[in-house]
């Protein structure tokens, strides 16, 4: 019968015995009626102790539903006395306690993992809860009790690190927050409130050592500016790495304006102006990837049988600034695919570019040196930006988040490959 309510309830504890009536249940609610008792030596004197009867109140313990129910546990407990004596100068009582149930607490410790279980899955903690039958503010208190498991170490970083922002809220005055991430094996080391550089700062000099800053040796950024004076102060050993991303970003957008500007110049409801709109993913694309092989009639050329690239070539005829601001983000793209830094040399001294494209030259002017370091050690904040992605779903299922330790916490939780959460299970493993 002990195993039948182990089975049952969830917590194996070989003392706890059946009561009669053993179950009683409703529309909504299930209680199973359960003794405890055992044999218990006074903590003073080690005598075993006299039962002293029952409790007359039973204890109630919250456990997991069964078929659907919210299910309580009402147990008996044993009372236990040992008189005063020359071994033991002092009258001891003593009630017993249930295993699997922390003291003092009335929801068993099972229904405490289950729910830790599931804040890792992309639910909202009102739904948790509702999946428990316990109120927000346990599961909230679950997720509180996970912050030293996300505490980061003070004396260690990775070699190479990268860190990009994302919007957050209101927890930072320009509602953009950091994460920080070893780009190598995609594991998240933290998530910083503000990007802000002041608070940056102390971050890191308040988290980690001097050792552990200077360990590391490279960092994949954006082309944000303020980044790079932080970067040399906090991490004097470490080389910049530019993100591809944020350079051929630039260059598309750089793109998009020639490309709505010569629709502004054409005028609205002419052949240009449309064809411009209508085919503007073509123009964007790869060069190499255009299909040359299949034709198809073109509306807005007459129904013209033509292929994609084609159709590029006729939209690049529309204007010379279009079809330059159109070759130098392809080479760009063609540096960067191939690692080419004669191309990109060539891409920095060329002249007579549009107003648009001006401003990307520029840039690869600046961070020369970051994008060709870039180059060899074919690092990117593509991880982060994947991230990225699954902190806006985490977002959006919770309706947003007014505490930032809680949405914090839930982001790592969260996140498989989270550095603090690997670090955590690897000394469980070890234990």
């Amino acid at each position: 019968m002990t195993n039948d309510i182990n089975f049952l309830t969830g917590i194996k504890d070989p003392y706890l015995k059946p009561a009669k009536p053993f179950l009683t249940e409703d529309k909504r609610l299930k209680v199973i009626h359960l003794i405890q008792s055992y044999p218990m030596h006074c903590p003073l004197c080690g005598q075993l102790m006299r039962r002293n009867g029952f409790r007359k109140k039973p204890v109630t313990i919250k456990i997991l539903p069964i078929a659907g129910k919210s299910t309580l546990l009402k147990i008996k407990k044993q009372q236990y006395l040992c008189p005063p004596s020359a071994s033991c100068p002092k009258r001891i009582t003593r009630v017993a306690q249930v295993q699997g149930v922390k003291f003092a607490c009335r929801i068993a410790n099972n229904v405490k993992y289950h729910i830790i279980q599931e804040l890792s899955d992309n639910e909202s903690m009102r739904t948790i809860a509702s999946h428990h039958h316990v109120s927000v503010n346990t599961v909230e208190r679950q997720l509180m009790g996970l912050e030293a498991t996300f505490k980061p170490n003070r004396h260690w970083l990775p070699a190479t690190i990268a860190f990009d922002d994302f919007a957050s809220g209101k927890f930072a005055q320009s509602k953009m927050s950091m994460i920080l991430m070893n780009p190598q094996n995609h594991r998240t080391i933290d998530i910083i409130q503000s990007r802000n550089s002041h608070f940056m700062r102390s971050y890191f000099l308040s988290h980690y050592s001097k050792k552990a800053r200077w360990s590391v040796k490279l960092v994949v950024v954006d082309l944000f500016e303020s980044y790079r004076n932080l970067i040399h102060d906090l991490f004097p050993k470490a080389i910049i790495i530019a993100d591809h991303f944020h350079v051929v970003a630039q260059a598309y957008r750089a793109l998009q304006s020639a490309r709505l500007k010569v629709m502004k110049e054409s005028g609205p409801n002419t052949h240009e102006y449309r064809a411009l709109k209508h085919y503007w993913k073509l123009l964007m694309a790869k060069e190499g990837q255009l299909d040359y092989l299949h034709y198809y009639p073109r509306r807005n050329f007459r129904y013209a049988w033509l292929s994609n690239q084609e159709v590029v070539k006729r939209l690049l005829n529309f204007s010379s600034e279009l079809r330059a601001a159109y070759e130098y983000y392809q080479d760009l793209i063609t540096a960067i695919n191939q690692r080419g830094q004669s191309l990109l040399n060539q891409l920095i001294k060329q002249h007579n570019l549009p107003v648009t494209m001006r401003r990307v030259k520029r840039t690869l002017t600046k961070h020369r040196q970051e994008i060709i370091a870039s180059f060899y050690t074919q690092l990117t904040n593509g991880p982060i930006e994947g991230t990225n992605n699954k902190i806006k779903v985490i977002k959006r299922t919770a309706y947003g988040y007014r505490n930032f330790f809680h949405f914090r916490i839930r982001i790592l939780i969260s996140l498989k490959t989270s550095n603090l959460m690997s670090r955590e299970l690897s000394k469980k493993r070890t234990r």
